[in-house]
């Protein structure tokens, strides 16, 4: 199973839990915080995974997708891994 696959599941067993924490605690009291928690901690797990997670060849973020506007570089976060590195093309195992 390569990296994208693996990438791929995580993104919907994501999904399916937002679904299940949704559902499952609508309707408590508090329960909108509950999912509040979880969209917050769920997306400072992915902006560590996305700065961890590297190119083996050139050591580059590959969940990371640059943007030159006005002449500086701005990054924004892609959910799907791309198939080769961005930055040195290098196919992705």
């Amino acid at each position: 199973m390569n990296r994208r696959t693996k990438c791929n599941i995580a993104v919907l067993v994501w999904l399916a839990g937002l679904f299940l924490v949704g559902f499952g605690v609508w309707n408590f009291q508090g329960g909108q915080l509950m999912i509040l928690i979880y969209l917050v901690a769920g997306m400072i797990i992915y902006m560590l995974y996305a700065f961890m997670v590297r190119c083996p060849k050139c050591r580059y973020p590959i969940l990371l997708r640059p943007h030159r506007i006005f002449g500086m570089e701005i990054y924004t976060w892609s959910i799907a891994v791309p198939v080769n590195c961005r930055h040195c093309g290098l196919l992705l195992p």
